[in-house]
């Protein structure tokens, strides 16, 4: 049996500097569960957002928390950070390993536009492997609301999909029934971690690859300490789960080329949506 055990660590958050409080709220949670060989935290929860903080990585913060994951020996996804790298600023996702080297960051592909102003999006996927267990993806918040995104990493192979979040709006509910949509969608666990108040609204979720629910959090503080089970997967993936759809197969042997992603190609409805910018006032009446 293949199984992997992660830890969803659904903090509170201050703006501004949060190191301090994470990192001892992960001494804690291995203290208490010494048997997890993976953290993940939510989006931006170092900084609690705060933009003043941005810093070319690696930086010192990224190095403290290379630190604590090399004193734990675990896997170890921060959430991410404000990155500064010349007149550009990214929000990055850093993957440390057991060891505390970074092995991959993430640069978020969909900012929260127009509402995440001035923030350049990345343009390369990240999947990573966990020697003897499988092929874990990298996601950020809002890049979920763009399927071609998930697609990609389970195309790539991605079997786990770790994503990092700050949701703080009343469109909670549409995201957790992506999450699910995109386990069933794609066949992989979909490992969804919010920040909690005041800057976020918790209720991370975790799917399974039929799109079950496997936790479903509240919108307070909660460690989220789970056990994966790989084979478990690899069968939902190979059958079916419950031995019905198995979409991963039906994409793999379509013929089907679709239009939007031909180059070259526009779309006259789309264009006429107009700009991307904020919703101003309306007039009434």
């Amino acid at each position: 049996m293949t199984t992997f055990s992660i830890a969803g660590l659904q903090l509170e958050a201050q703006a501004g500097d949060n190191t301090d409080s994470i990192l001892a709220e992960i001494d804690k949670v291995m203290a208490r569960f010494p048997w997890l060989e993976m953290v993940v935290l939510p989006e931006l929860s170092a900084c609690g957002g705060d933009r003043t903080q941005a810093e070319p990585m690696p930086g010192p913060t990224e190095t403290r928390f290379c630190d604590i994951a090399r004193s734990h020996g675990i896997w170890l996804i921060p959430g991410s950070f404000w990155e500064s790298d010349g007149n550009d600023l990214y929000n990055t996702a850093p993957v440390i390993n057991p060891d505390g080297e970074v092995i991959a960051r993430y640069r978020k592909q969909f900012p929260w536009t127009p509402y995440e102003e001035g923030v350049t999006p990345g343009s390369e996927f990240v999947v990573f492997d966990v020697p003897d267990v499988g092929r874990f993806g990298v996601s950020n918040c809002y890049d979920m609301w763009f399927p071609e995104t998930i697609r990609t990493l389970a195309w790539m192979g991605a079997e786990v999909i770790l994503h990092p979040s700050l949701t703080s709006s009343i469109d909670r509910d549409a995201e957790i029934a992506m999450v699910r949509a995109h386990g069933a969608q794609n066949q992989v666990y979909f490992f969804d971690v919010n920040l909690a108040g005041p800057l976020g609204v918790g209720q991370s979720c975790i799917a399974g690859p039929g799109g079950e629910v496997i936790y479903q959090a509240g919108k307070g503080r909660e460690i989220i300490p789970l056990k994966l089970d790989l084979n478990y997967l690899r069968d939902v993936r190979a059958n079916g789960w419950h031995n019905l759809a198995q979409p991963l197969k039906s994409f793999r042997d379509s013929s089907v080329r679709f239009p939007p992603y031909a180059e070259g190609y526009g779309s006259e409805p789309l264009r006429r949506l107009g700009e991307l910018r904020k919703p101003g006032r309306s007039n009434g009446g």
